[in-house]
């Protein structure tokens, strides 16, 4: 980390040294180690049992040392920089005046989410393990994850029992969503209540209970956080891509431009990829060697080739796939980075190297359910048909808000078209239209579905639809957006859109 400036001080964590009014202080190693994890964290509160955990690790040690430390550092700094909040820990309240400082600080990078302790309301003491295992599950799936900042457990967790409001908990936190929830057991019973609430709005942006048995009381409280991680994601990316999309389109934060491109990136229309290129385009003037602004360049060149729009599409899906290998490049554990360049790599056919990224992906953070969605369209384009059900199935399980949803339905469809199950195939083609019904190309495959089934008014129908929005559908883009591992499968999908009414 560079030089850290505030108030009249210059912290330089390198040479483990701190000026204070241009001059060496004399700071202990302790009090050093304190001072850094407060100003990391400059506006979060950072719990008192964290901060023993960092100053001193793996040594059991009285809380009074801490609060000797505490006031040695005001002493030397002055008192108003550093907040007591009473029972719980400490806030840096200095401002950082160095922009490499506050690059570095990752809660002001990217908004961030805390997990509250999970509420026992089985009256029964003995539970109250299972409600905090299972809040320390979502926190460390959600930690995972590319796109959250997550505060650490000891922080979030001594707000447990607190009566202060959500939006206060955020302030003192120093973040702008909370997750929080409750445990209910009742006999064999299982009953989990979740919610994402944004502490600036004091809006609830997502809530959703969950009713399990307790036959087998670990493997139901995995499967309770997965799905809480893979939902909260989607939802928390789609408030703030709608957040950064009302602002002041001049805004020139990082985060503000990226979050915008992705907004625009999902509204798929050619006009929108364009002003998201944009936008990823000055996101990586800020930060040149970002891997998610690079990941997400890549996808709008993937889109144009899949949505015949590139008047070369092969240039377009061989800078996507230069764009994705440096974003792996600069990050080798961003799991969307590999998720990227898996997705890339199987546009020019190479679909071991592409499983092997999803699966890289996969391992970085297990509830990644576009990569395992991703994964089981490679699959199923490889003629591995119930593994590609079961992948697909597991990403809608897992992430049911997530804006690929219709592409897994997509995937399920082309599963079922491969093993030759015709008016299944329709109906997950049906369902994948349903949700993204501005997509041509689902028109397309439900119209193939549905000729394949011998259902030629329904196949019409959905052609003429899928014409109207996109009057020229090429073999070449069908080939881009349909990989079949098989010639003789490709074969099959275009007779039954000939057979449809695709004059291509």
């Amino acid at each position: 980390m560079s030089t850290i400036r505030f108030s009249h001080c210059e912290l330089q964590p390198h040479e483990r040294r701190l000026l204070v009014h241009g001059r060496p202080a004399v700071l202990g190693a302790r009090s050093f180690d304190l001072l850094l994890a407060l100003v990391e964290r400059a506006g979060q509160l950072v719990g008192k049992g964290e901060l023993l955990d960092i100053v001193w690790p793996g040594v059991v040690v009285d809380e009074n040392n801490l609060q000797v430390q505490i006031s040695a550092l005001r002493k030397l700094l002055g008192p108003e920089l550093i907040a007591t909040i009473p029972g719980r820990g400490y806030r840096f309240t200095g401002r950082i005046e160095s922009a490499a400082a506050q690059a570095g600080v990752s809660a002001l990078a990217k908004p961030s989410i805390a997990v509250l302790p999970f509420a026992n309301l089985s009256g029964d003491a003995d539970q109250d393990y299972l409600a905090d295992g299972l809040a320390e599950d979502i926190i460390a799936s959600l930690a995972r994850s590319t796109w959250l900042f997550v505060i650490a457990r000891n922080s979030s967790f001594t707000y447990r029992g607190d009566k202060l409001d959500h939006a206060a908990i955020c302030r003192e936190l120093g973040v702008r969503y909370l997750v929080a929830g409750s445990v209910r057991r009742v006999g064999d019973k299982l009953r989990v209540s979740a919610e994402l609430v944004d502490g600036t709005t004091r809006e609830t942006a997502w809530a959703e209970r969950f009713d399990r048995p307790v036959a087998d009381l670990f493997a139901v409280q995995d499967e309770i956080s997965a799905t809480i991680a893979g939902t909260i994601e989607p939802v928390y990316l789609r408030r703030e891509e709608t957040r950064a999309a009302q602002r002041e389109p001049r805004d020139p934060q990082h985060w503000d431009l990226l979050m915008r491109a992705r907004w625009n990136f999902w509204r798929s229309t050619g006009q929108h990829n364009r002003e998201a290129q944009a936008l990823l385009e000055q996101a990586l003037q800020l930060k040149p060697r970002d891997s998610s602004s690079l990941a997400l360049l890549a996808f709008t060149h993937m889109a144009d080739a899949w949505r015949g729009r590139s008047k070369e599409p092969d240039a377009a899906i061989a800078e996507a796939n230069r764009l994705a290998l440096a974003a792996v490049r600069n990050d080798d554990r961003d799991s969307y980075a590999h998720f990227t360049l898996g997705t890339a790599l199987s546009c020019v056919g190479h679909f071991d190297r592409a499983m092997d990224e999803q699966r890289r992906a996969l391992d970085l953070y297990p509830h990644f359910a576009a990569a395992a969605g991703e994964l089981g369209r490679l699959l199923a384009f490889s003629g591995r048909c119930d593994e590609a059900m079961a992948l697909a199935q597991r990403a809608i399980e897992s992430s049911p808000s997530d804006p690929h949803l219709s592409l897994w339905l997509r995937t399920q469809a082309i599963a079922s078209f491969i093993a030759n199950r015709p008016a299944q195939a329709a109906r997950y083609a049906a369902e994948a239209v349903s949700k993204r019904p501005d997509w041509f190309f689902n028109h397309d495959l439900l119209a193939a579905c549905h000729a394949a089934a011998g259902h030629l008014p329904r196949a019409a129908e959905a052609m003429a639809e899928a014409r109207r929005q996109m009057p020229e559908y090429t073999l070449a883009t069908i080939k881009v957006g349909h990989p079949f591992v098989d010639p003789a499968q490709l074969d099959r999908f275009v007779a039954a859109l000939r057979l449809a009414g695709w004059k291509g």
